[in-house]
């Protein structure tokens, strides 16, 4: 394969990548980085720089693949050196110093690269990563699929910023394009059972949500969405099976415990009044009769201090330091 077919496909894997970080836990694929032209009237030996130029790109991104972001980036400078002009160079730099942390600088390569090329994509993708103004993380994306509007990873990208940005109808119409264009991205199904989620449309998410763990087995996330609209509708033992799924796969993540700890707490209460008013043993909220409302009690108050374990921090702590100091004094 030739350098210069090489690095179109490299620039896809690299684009993949900063998909995948604006849903931080979010988002897919895309396409191929455009490279500004060399300015009129140069001459051949220049034009022979910028075939060198190309070179430390591909070892760049070689690097870059391989997480080595600061080696990465001394190749992309060495290609600035030869061709000053290379969108390319200075987008790969900002995703390279993105991934490190360093988000002012990764903006200041991003915002260069579009002076040098408004349609470069990772550059625009870029931008809707570090920029604190939500319009302009919006407009980048927008201008970026004005362009190249039959790319699903754009799409589902601004389908996650529209749903934080509460717009949750547009969210849905892009994430519903999304996934027209690719079935079996993940994101793009969990993005849209997130947004009908957020809509009350619980068969709907629930059947996006489902394809999406079709696609990525036991994926954490996905599991707890679905242990929430299990929790919303009452269906507090499925909830539970959820949380606890979503645990499995990935139990540092905090607020999973903090989800089951609820589900517990509910399912302890709701049987614990049931008795206190002589109501009759039945299987309530998808729970079985004799369940133990004290072990429920008991359970919650356990998965309630994890969540203060793996979180300390939390603004309320105290008051769920105290939740768990009632819950066991309850339960006996």
């Amino acid at each position: 394969m030739s350098v210069l077919r090489r690095r179109k496909w490299v620039a896809k894997s690299l684009l993949s990548s900063a998909a995948a970080i604006v849903l931080v836990m979010g988002c897919g694929h895309a396409p191929e980085v455009r490279v500004a032209p060399a300015p009129e009237g140069e001459s051949g030996e220049l034009a022979s720089d910028v075939d060198f130029a190309h070179a430390y790109l591909d070892l760049g991104t070689r690097y870059y693949e391989a997480q080595r972001f600061a080696d990465a980036i001394e190749q992309f400078r060495f290609a600035l050196e030869l061709n000053p002009y290379s969108d390319e160079a200075h987008a790969l730099i900002g995703m390279s110093n993105y991934r490190l942390g360093k988000r002012e600088l990764a903006e200041r390569s991003f915002r260069r690269a579009l002076q040098l090329n408004s349609r470069n994509l990772l550059a625009q993708n870029g931008l809707a990563l570090v920029s604190n103004d939500e319009r302009e993380r919006a407009a980048a994306l927008e201008s970026a699929i004005t362009y190249n509007p039959d790319v699903p990873e754009l799409r589902n990208n601004l389908c996650f910023m529209y749903v934080q940005s509460g717009d949750v109808e547009r969210a849905i119409q892009e994430c519903e394009a999304s996934v027209r264009l690719d079935s079996a991205n993940a994101y793009s199904r969990y993005n849209l059972g997130y947004a009908y989620q957020r809509q009350g449309r619980f068969e709907e998410a629930l059947e996006q949500y489902r394809r999406a763990l079709e696609i990525r087995a036991e994926w954490a996330r996905v599991l707890n969405n679905i242990g929430l609209v299990h929790y919303y509708r009452s269906e507090l033992s499925n909830a539970v099976e959820y949380y606890r799924r979503a645990i499995a796969a990935e139990g540092s993540e905090a607020i999973y415990h903090y989800n089951l700890a609820l589900a517990y707490e509910a399912i302890g209460v709701r049987l614990a009044s049931a008795e206190l008013r002589g109501e009759p043993a039945r299987n309530v909220y998808g729970v079985a009769a004799d369940t133990d409302w004290r072990e429920m009690l008991r359970e919650a108050a356990s998965e309630y201090s994890t969540y203060l374990e793996l979180a300390p921090g939390v603004s309320d702590a105290q008051r769920i330091r105290a939740k768990v100091a009632e819950l066991r004094a309850r339960a006996g």
